[in-house]
């Protein structure tokens, strides 16, 4: 827990003078820094070096959870009707990854394995039983369900302008409390508007590396990673600014 700092009055400013003269000392430092910083920027441009002004002057901040998720047994399912991943293995690490940082972070006691639910569903699907979100939470023993859609997935490039990219709907479910809690807008009926779109996209790469394999598995991979990163950041604080993260070609 942070405590805020308030100074005793033994540590108050002696004079209005001083005060005065601090302030101007900052403002002319911060004065220095906007004029100075695009030159230093120009010189390290080269190395794809980027630190935004106003990181330098003002900090870095935090984000706010957009919402607290309810500290029980927690089910996280991915959904890919579309075929939209090159992989359908994907989709269950996206979960795992998911499950594995809200456990961790101890944002839920405990997650049900997300592998099994697929797997469980998709033999429904095959006998033509359609499962509805409501039914698949309480086939898992769950309350509240957190549901991913799929939405598009490009992990190849044709060149360096074009950046591998992924997005996905989701929201949160909770069947004690009416059904869906997150995002608390109205759905409509047949559509995903309403739903939480995350996008994600990773740095540029070499095309050449479009065409291995084992590249392309790995970029598949970063954009899981990413995607449950983002994914995870919405029911957590964290600081507003990672410099150098999508900057150059690797």
């Amino acid at each position: 827990m942070l405590h805020s700092f308030h100074p005793s009055a033994g540590a108050s400013v002696s004079s209005q003078s001083s005060s005065s003269i601090r302030s101007n000392r900052s403002t002319t430092t911060r004065i220095l820094l906007c004029l100075l910083l695009p030159c230093a920027l120009g010189s390290l441009s080269a190395c794809n070096i980027l630190i935004p002004v106003s990181y330098a002057i003002d900090g870095q901040g935090e984000v706010e959870a957009e919402h607290e998720l309810e500290p029980i047994k927690t089910l996280v399912f991915v959904d890919d009707s579309l075929n939209i991943l090159p992989r359908q293995v994907l989709k269950v690490r996206l979960a795992e990854a998911i499950s594995n940082d809200l456990v961790t972070r101890e944002l839920i006691p405990k997650a049900v394995n997300p592998g099994d639910a697929m797997a469980m569903v998709r033999s429904r699907d095959r006998s033509g039983q359609h499962m509805s979100m409501q039914s698949i939470a309480r086939e898992a023993g769950v309350k509240q369900l957190l549901f991913i859609e799929v939405e598009s997935f490009e992990s190849t490039v044709r060149n360096t302008q074009m950046r591998p990219n992924a997005s996905c709907s989701l929201r949160v479910m909770h069947f004690d409390k009416g059904g869906r809690v997150y995002p608390e807008t109205t759905m409509n009926v047949g559509g995903n508007v309403g739903d939480r779109v995350v996008e994600v996209q990773l740095r540029e790469v070499a095309p050449e590396k479009a065409f291995s394999p084992s590249d392309r598995r790995k970029v598949e991979q970063e954009l899981i990673g990413k995607m449950a990163v983002s994914i995870v950041k919405l029911f957590r604080s964290y600081d507003r600014l990672e410099l150098g993260e999508n900057l150059g070609v690797r």
